[in-house]
């Protein structure tokens, strides 16, 4: 399955962006990928990619954070 990193802005918001997106686990599953770096690693179902993409642009709204590259093991 594709997956979606995303760097929150600040990283004491990482159990709240967890528990909005939550709510939508039937379009995708989060992790803490880096807590240190506040890194979620978001995985879609692969036909709710797009679906996933528009509820993390309404999130935007919400929570500061940018898209970034899969970090580096």
């Amino acid at each position: 399955m594709p997956n979606i990193y995303i760097k929150l802005k600040n990283k004491a918001e990482t159990v709240y962006f967890q528990s909005i997106m939550g709510t939508y686990s039937h379009f995708a599953w989060v992790r803490t990928e880096d807590p240190a770096k506040g890194i979620m690693q978001i995985t879609p179902t692969e036909d709710q990619m797009d679906k996933t993409r528009e509820i993390l642009s309404y999130l935007k709204n919400e929570i500061e954070f940018e898209e970034v590259s899969k970090p580096e093991e």
